[in-house]
């Protein structure tokens, strides 16, 4: 058994696609928190209870039976792995074949028994946002955070001579971090809930020049967004201030009493947000202004894709369409029933098409985004997939 702790690449793709009859594929809610492993043991078995139905009404063979059960074993046996889950996990056993992949985003309980590995969820990791910066502060503190693909949200190491609350901030003389101001002439008669707003404004200006700072040196190119925790008036202070070229998202609320666990749990609840969000955009630009540049015929993306004509694909992982696909001419064979049978016309097995033609679109060096189209607005979204050309269709 292999256990991934980081988002699978181009090679682990390549040895889970194809043919692996019988193929069991299962996904699974986990959580860091150590007293929710329990739940998500007893999810993955009877995840697998649920395979070995399905394997039975194949008509499965028995050794292929008694070698996934040994994998089923070995992994619900392995300590190691339980000891650190993250938000969800993705396994796919075979005869011979048992890989598990730990990820940070959270993934849809499913189970899927055919010929081939259901890969939609999978390709989900890589193909969206899994990386942010936050930052916590409020008149008390404040905090600078950095939650990656593979790690929970951690708390980074700040220069000890910034301010460290409003207070702080507001007793510097301003280019001077080191050094405290006393009270002087200008102090005399004012009041201090007449000094707040201004203090405020002072603490959320230095702060933002201090994050934007730490953030310029460790992501120079602002690719890595900023989720920012703050109650109102600080949060609009903060943004104000610290505007420029790298996504923000705001979250609402007072942040003092929020720890790593609930830090990182928001993060990635608004990274999924700002992923529907943007894939929402961007397919609405694409079909607004980019006339021939646009395809949502499967079997015409398929030969885009082989031709490497594709330079995005969009595609619904939630859905399955079930047939073949030939990667040298990106011909699809539909499965009965125009994609919804487990079998060609001529009893050949099937899988599902739609991951198979996102990574021969990663192949030939397109993009892939998975979205669900339920989180979409119909206007845009007419799945199963859509795909960006290249270059205009004559």
């Amino acid at each position: 058994m292999t256990v991934h702790y980081e988002l699978p690449t181009s090679a682990d793709f390549a040895a889970l696609a194809g043919r692996h009859d019988p193929a069991v594929t299962i996904y699974a809610a986990t959580s860091p928190v150590v007293n929710e492993r329990e739940r998500a043991e007893v999810a993955v078995k009877s995840a697998f209870d649920e395979a070995f139905e399905q394997l039975k009404s194949r008509g499965t063979s028995g050794p292929d039976v008694d070698s996934i059960r040994r994998a089923r074993d070995e992994i619900l046996g392995n300590l190691q792995l339980w000891g650190s889950l993250a938000r969800s996990m993705a396994i796919f056993v075979a005869p011979g074949f048992n890989e598990v992949f730990v990820l940070p985003n959270h993934l849809d309980d499913a189970v899927h028994v055919g010929s081939h590995f259901t890969l939609g969820q999978l390709l989900r990791a890589p193909s969206q946002d899994q990386e942010a910066y936050a930052v916590a502060i409020s008149a008390n503190e404040w905090s600078l955070w950095h939650a990656t693909p593979t790690d929970r949200a951690v708390q980074l190491p700040l220069d000890p001579s910034l301010p460290k609350n409003a207070e702080d901030a507001a007793n510097r003389e301003p280019g001077d971090v080191g050094q405290r101001r006393g009270g002087g002439h200008g102090d005399r008669g004012v009041n201090e809930e007449d000094r707040r707003p201004a203090t405020l404004d002072i603490y959320a200006k230095r702060v933002a020049d201090a994050v934007r700072q730490v953030l310029l040196a460790r992501d120079p190119d602002e690719r890595v967004p900023l989720v920012v925790f703050a109650a109102e008036p600080m949060l609009a202070q903060f943004i104000e201030r610290a505007k420029n070229h790298r996504r923000m998202v705001s979250v609402p609320g007072a942040p003092d009493r929020l720890g790593a666990a609930e830090i990182d749990e928001c993060v990635r609840r608004e990274l999924a947000k700002l992923n529907i969000s943007e894939a929402e955009s961007a397919l609405r630009d694409l079909a607004d202004g980019s006339a021939g540049r646009f395809e949502r015929d499967l079997a015409a993306i398929g030969h885009l894709a082989a031709d490497g004509a594709v330079e995005t694909l969009w595609f619904d992982f939630t859905t399955s369409v079930n047939g073949t696909l030939d990667r040298d001419s990106g011909a699809i064979e539909f499965a009965t029933g125009n994609g919804t049978g487990d079998n060609l016309g001529d009893g050949t097995r099937a899988g599902d098409v739609l991951p198979q033609l996102a990574l021969l679109v990663l192949s030939r060096g397109g993009k892939v985004v998975t979205v669900r189209g339920d989180d979409l607005d119909g206007a845009v979204w007419s799945g199963p997939a859509m795909a960006e050309l290249r270059f205009a269709l004559t």
